[in-house]
Order: structure tokens, then sequence, then C-alpha cells
């Protein structure tokens, strides 16, 4: 399931008294500006209060508003249509460095690009929630009927769709805004780097776009194998059915999802900020790897046992994928309120759990198979020499070589040097932000906009919302 995001909230800022509007008619737009960035607003703290169900399409949409207003804003004090006495200081809550979420705080800067950049943040980080909340609600659809899997793959194909979306905002974040953020900063880029959160840097942000794609990939194998996954439901059974997916397919798409994790892991230990990425997404990431890594290994033993007959070297893939999907409940179990992330670990544990039983189910075939041809192998050497005996040494001799020899299991190093690349499935769509909104709106009437959004009381209480939920 795709990580589970939690929103950046801005204080509240009225436009209207920091920029001057010397021809008159721009009072709109910057009412128009207020408005949509306080329906945001209103949206991203609903969002952190619920713990139910918490709607991010809503969450996008209300982004995705504002984001064309806060263009032309931006477009018209270039242009000098709207003037600019002093810096607007823009004021967010980080929520991916190390410290939690209530603790962190507000960091600031004097800059339009970093509003623009964690705007942009705050989309992606909604639509890859989005994502998440759909698959989520799908459940273990496979094992439904024809309909129900035909539907809900078509879901997967949305739910992987968007994060490919998320993926390409990360990315065109990393390329394209942080970079001129970091050349306009009027403090100079090293001051920059040590002030800012370590999401809004170039490492950061290009690792979330390389997560949310291996997120994106996750699904897309998935829906591959719900076909063969309704049919192994229905009749339980060794081997694979008849509309399994190729097993060196299925490899080379998991390495490539552990080679997107891995990339995403070692961009976020780059990252650099106040802080440092947080536990949760850098476990969320290395337990992802080590998965991905475990089923791609595992793949290549059933290519190498069901397709070439090769039992030896699948026992050995075998026993380098149980290795791997042992080391991702290796890691330490965190405590956090709620028990949110024990639940989720537990879900996690049980479907390592779950792997582990599948490996060991097709690691005893093998070895009975390995077994069984060595056998045979031994009583075709004894029928092709009628004339030795059982005392015969020399005989006996060369059944052992022979039994040795026949189906040798190799070093898992041997085939660790003979690991395919990598295959994608998916790739990320690339963003282009809206076209700046450059017309006067006239008299702005707000809507939506509720006084707890002009608040900067950020447990302000309410009598529908239910405690905030950390996620996992």
């Amino acid at each position: 399931m795709p990580f589970l995001f939690e929103l950046s909230t801005p204080t509240t800022i009225n436009f209207e008294p920091l920029l001057t509007d010397p021809s008159g008619s721009r009072i709109g737009q910057l009412a128009a500006a207020n408005a949509t960035r306080g329906a945001m607003r209103t949206t991203i703290k609903e969002c952190k209060q619920n713990s139910g169900d918490r709607d991010w399409f809503k969450a996008v949409r209300t982004i995705e508003d504002y984001l064309p207003h806060l263009l032309g804003l931006m477009d018209a004090v270039e242009k000098d249509i709207l003037l600019m006495p002093s810096d607007i200081v823009f004021s967010w809550r980080p929520t991916l460095s190390s410290r939690r979420v209530r603790s962190s705080p507000r960091i600031s800067s004097p800059s339009f690009y970093y509003e623009l950049a964690f705007v942009l943040l705050n989309l992606g980080f909604a639509l890859s929630n989005t994502s998440n909340s759909l698959v989520n609600s799908m459940g273990s659809y496979e094992h439904g009927t024809e309909a129900e899997r035909r539907a809900g793959d078509g879901k997967l194909n949305s739910a992987a769709e968007t994060l490919c979306r998320a993926s390409g905002i990360f990315e065109f974040l990393s390329k394209e805004i942080i970079p001129k953020w970091e050349k306009y900063h009027p403090s100079g880029i090293v001051d920059l780097r040590s002030a800012r959160p370590p999401e809004l840097s170039r490492e950061a942000a290009n690792g979330l776009a390389q997560q949310t794609l291996a997120d994106a990939e996750r699904l897309a194998i998935r829906r591959l194998l719900s076909r063969s996954a309704m049919d192994r439901h229905s009749n339980p059974g060794a081997g694979l059915p008849k509309s399994h997916p190729s097993p060196a397919l299925l490899a080379k798409l998991e390495l490539n999802v552990h080679h997107l994790y891995s990339s995403a892991k070692d961009a976020f230990k780059l990252a650099s900020g106040v802080g440092e990425i947080s536990s949760s997404l850098r476990s969320y990431v290395s337990e992802g790897r080590q998965l991905a890594l475990g089923r791609g290994y595992k793949w290549l033993a059933l290519e190498a046992g069901e397709q070439a007959s090769q039992n030896g070297e699948a026992i050995s893939w075998l026993n380098l994928s149980r290795e791997a999907l042992k080391a991702v409940c290796s890691g330490p179990v965190l405590a956090v309120r709620n028990g949110s992330l024990k639940n989720d670990w537990a879900r996690k544990k049980a479907k390592i759990e779950q792997e582990l039983e599948e490996i060991q189910k097709f690691l005893k075939a093998y070895e009975q198979l390995n077994r069984t041809v060595c056998v045979f192998t031994f009583i075709r050497f004894f029928a092709s020499r009628s004339t030795c005996h059982l005392s015969d040494a020399e005989a006996w001799n060369d059944v052992l070589k022979s039994k040795v020899t026949f189906e040798p299991i190799p070093a898992g190093a041997t085939l660790l040097a003979r690991v395919p690349g990598g295959r994608a499935a998916l790739s990320m769509k690339p963003y282009t932000m809206p076209p700046p909104l450059q017309k006067d709106f006239g008299a702005y009437t707000p809507s939506g906009v509720t006084e707890w959004a002009d608040s900067d009381d950020e447990d302000a209480p309410s009598s529908t919302r239910e405690p905030d939920q950390a996620y996992c």
C-alpha cells in the first residue's frame, strides 16, 4: 500500500496589505488569492484533524485551485503590476522532518518560491494519499468474482496513474522549482540549505519521485498477477496456473522496484536542511526495497525451476529470497501513539510470513524433485551396469560422483553475479504547471473559508472532528 503522508500546513496570509496595486485593477485578484489559499488551508487542516475517512480528492482540488492564483501573483510581482514594498514571509509547518509533527516548528522564508514549493509538495502528498485511500478500500479483490476482479483492476490502474502524477510533480519540484528558489534566495544557497525543511531539498524531492514511482510499479505488478491470484485461490495446489505471467518478467519488474526504492533511500540520506527525513518514511523505503528484492529472487527461482527444470538453481534462489524477506522483519518496532505504527507493522509481518510460507512450499517441492532426480539417476546407472555388485567400490564411487554432480545447488554469490537488470512497468507523468491567472476578478466573495481557516491554532477544537491519527 502506498505511503500515507501528513500534509504540511501554512499560516494565514492576507495579500491585500502586503502587495500594492497602483492601478487599482488587481484588488479582485488579491481577494481571490486570499480566498483560495484559505480554502486550501481549511481542507489541509480537516485532513489532519479527521482520523476517519479523509477527503483527499478535495485536498487535491483545493490545492490545484490555489496554484494558478499563486502563479498569477508571482507573475504580477515580476512584471511590477503589483508592487511588494517588503518581502512577504511565508511560514509552513513541515511534516517529513525527524521530529514529531506536533512539536515541529514552523519554518519561514521570504520567498514566493518557498510558498510554491510547499504547495507542489502538498499536491504530490495529496495525490499519493488519494491512491492510498483507493487501494485501502479494495481489500483482497482478487478473491472475488470475475466482475469484481475486473473492477478492481480498473481501480488499481487509476491508483497507479495517480502515483505516476505525484512522481512527476516531485520530479518537477526537484529539477525546476527548488533550483530557482536556491538561485534567487537573498541570503545565498549555503544559508538556505541549512535553514530549510529537509523535504524541500533537491535530493529529498527526487527521492519522493523515485519512491512514489516504485509504489506505482508495485500496484502494476499486483494488477498483472490478479488473474492468476484468482485462479490459485479457486484451485489451490502446487505449481503455477496457466494464467500466471512469466516468472522472468515478474523478476525484472520487482528488481526495478528494488532499484527505485534504493535510489530513494540514497537520496533521503543526502537530503539537507533542519533535521533529516523522518524515520517512518526511511523505514518504509528500506522495507519496500527488501521486499521487492526477495520477491525478485523468488521469481528467478520459479523461472529456473518451472521453466528450465533447474531444481538446484531454484533452491539457491529461494534461499536468497528467504534471507532478503527475513531482513524486512529484523528492524525495530517504533512505539507511536494510538498504536497505528504497531498495527501497520503487524500487517507487514503477516504479509512477509505469507511470502515465507510460499517460499518454503516451493523450496520443499524443489528439494524433493532434486532428490527424486538423483534416485532415478542412481537406478539408471545400475541398470546400465548389470554386472556390477553393491560391493564394487569402483561402481559406488561412480554412483556417488553422479549423485553429487547431477543437480548441484550453486552458491548464492554465484547467482548474484547473474542477477538481470530491472524492467520498468510504468513511467512518471511529466508535470506542467497551469498558466498564471492574470485577469481582474472584481469583487471576489470567498466561499467555503471558515473562521477556523483564519486561525493559527493547529489544534482548533471541533465537535465533529476526531483526534489526529499518526501515519505509518
